[in-house]
């Protein structure tokens, strides 16, 4: 066996031997973690660790079915907080992780295994979409009250918006939600969704009566906004680098260039687990729904066919 291979199931001994919670302190975990952390953000990893380790065992702690999750796949998601430099501070809404159900046996002889996925919200992708160049800032998402001047249009080929909020505020009742970006060139681009189009996604939601969508609408319509804003811009590349990871908008660059090196030095290390030909698949293989707004971390059986996406997820 040679030294590198060595290192990987040395790695792989020790995540398995450790508790959830303390897999962050394993001291080969937390090396690649601050190592990744200055290679792909480009400053020193050791506050952001000390940081990032607490927030993550505290998740652990809170939630019982994530700390039930492979060790393989809580180290995977830890490892790519580092690599897009985001908060698991649950105050920040960056990014959460869900559990969810694997079939790491075969159809006749299915072994269900929990694995972790980590989930970046509308927030996180705006900070690395500013990270990446692809714009410049984004304003927070204003709702649009009733009584309220709104007028939407094009001038010059570009999306306008003007809204004089009437204070005092004649209606609680919401009818728009807008988002003004700023582009690198200083141009603005607008993403408008009217309360039509939200109660045409609330239709499709899991569950329309959630106490998300009645007590927190107004948190509800800002968070849909955001996810649906960059439906037309290029797709971020940063989940190239990371295996476990799904974005709010789900767009994973597939045609990126493929990363060289094996940055969770685990390359072709077999998922130890009963089923000896259950080979390790990155939790990409199937995302589960999850409620946004909340950031509360909820199981659900993995799908028989590809990605399932809730427009509650995110």
């Amino acid at each position: 066996m040679n030294t590198n291979v060595s290192q990987k199931v040395t790695i792989i001994q020790k995540l398995e031997a450790a508790a959830p919670t303390q897999i962050v302190n394993v001291p080969e975990v937390a090396v690649r973690f601050k190592s990744l952390y200055v290679t792909f953000n480009g400053k020193s990893g050791e506050r952001y660790y000390e940081a990032e380790k607490f927030h993550f065992a505290k998740m652990l702690q809170e939630n019982q079915k994530l700390s039930l999750c492979s060790k393989l796949s809580l180290y995977g998601c830890f490892l790519d907080g580092a690599v897009n430099g985001l908060s698991f501070d649950p105050t920040m809404k960056h990014m959460y992780m869900v559990p969810y159900n694997v079939n790491a046996g075969t159809k006749d002889s299915p072994k269900w295994e929990s694995r972790a996925q980590l989930q970046i919200s509308g927030q996180g992708e705006l900070l690395l979409r500013m990270k990446q160049g692809q714009i410049k800032y984004a304003d927070n998402p204003v709702l649009v009250y009733e009584g309220d001047l709104f007028k939407i249009g094009t001038r010059g080929g570009n999306v306008f918006v003007d809204h004089e909020a009437t204070i005092p505020r004649k209606s609680e009742v919401i009818i728009a939600c807008y988002l003004r970006i700023t582009r690198n060139d200083d141009s603005v681009d607008y993403k408008v969704l009217t309360m039509p189009e939200i109660e045409k996604l609330r239709k499709f939601s899991k569950d329309p009566n959630s106490k998300a969508w009645t007590d927190g609408l107004p948190g509800m319509v800002q968070a849909k906004t955001i996810k649906h804003a960059f439906k037309s811009y290029p797709k971020l590349r940063i989940l190239e680098k990371s295996k476990f990871t799904a974005l709010a908008s789900d767009t994973v660059d597939e045609d990126a260039d493929v990363v060289e090196q094996d940055i969770y030095g685990l390359e072709e290390q077999s998922l130890p687990t009963p089923a000896a030909d259950a080979k390790f698949k990155p939790a990409m293989v199937v995302s589960p729904p999850v409620d946004d707004e909340e950031f509360m971390q909820k199981e659900t059986p993995a799908a028989t066919n590809g990605k399932v996406f809730n427009d509650d997820d995110f």
